[in-house]
């Protein structure tokens, strides 16, 4: 599911409608409609704001999996609470860009160690003399 997908499946959860959003945004309904479509991208810091308005972590948020939402209970300022039922469920596509990442670091790293290496044993040779 698309973040879009996902704000607009959350929002409705949560019984907040679309002209609040927009307005808490500060955007208009168009432009809000279109985030949910997908028509248009949304930056971090407005990611960050939807999440806060949800009261979610925007993690939660980019993970959010509405075939895992078991039960909705209780009044929540005006908004219903979401518990998920299955909370190590992590899309695959995720798994695989921090492994990459992982990877990258590890390189990164591995170079990092090599170069400081390098740099040490230049620096004996050079006291040596």
């Amino acid at each position: 599911m698309k973040i879009g997908h996902k704000i607009r499946k959350i929002r409705e959860l949560k019984n907040i409608k679309p002209k609040e959003m927009a307005d808490r945004l500060q955007l208009s309904q168009a432009v809000y409609a279109q985030i949910e479509r997908e028509e248009a991208d949304i930056s971090i810091e407005r990611l960050l704001e939807v999440a806060e308005i949800f009261e979610m972590k925007p993690e939660d948020l980019l993970t959010f999996d509405e075939k895992h939402v078991f039960h909705n209970h209780g009044e929540l300022k005006g908004a219903i609470g979401i518990n998920y039922g299955v909370f190590n469920a992590f899309p695959e596509e995720m798994k695989t860009l921090y492994e990459k990442q992982i990877k990258l670091l590890e390189e990164q790293n591995q170079f990092l160690k090599e170069q400081n290496q390098f740099f040490h044993e230049r620096l004996r040779h050079w006291e040596g003399k």
